[in-house]
């Protein structure tokens, strides 16, 4: 049985940080890194509530899924992950200014 190599290390054992990106067609990418667009926009909060959906993305990317399936729950969960960032820091918002 042959040995598939490890993606995720390059020859110098070093991990490679795009190995979760390799392989993706280019809607799949742009699906996948449009939660982490809340990073600029809503700071710590945006970026949490964007790396999490960054990451729940390319997790969904790698699922045997049809495509037409697959496209749907990346759009929803990016939808989720700006609504959540409105959602908390709306309530942050009232709870400061009361």
């Amino acid at each position: 049985m042959q040995q598939l190599p490890d993606l995720g290390k390059n020859t110098l054992d070093k991990p490679d940080r795009w190995a979760k990106f390799r392989g993706l067609t280019w809607w799949q990418l742009v699906l996948s890194l449009a939660p982490i667009l809340l990073l600029p926009i809503g700071g710590a909060i945006g970026g949490a509530f964007g790396a999490a959906g960054l990451f729940t993305n390319l997790s969904l990317a790698r699922k045997p899924f049809g495509t037409p399936l697959k496209a749907l729950a990346m759009l929803g969960v990016t939808l989720a992950s700006y609504l959540g960032y409105i959602v908390v820091a709306g309530l942050l918002y009232n709870l400061v200014n009361g």
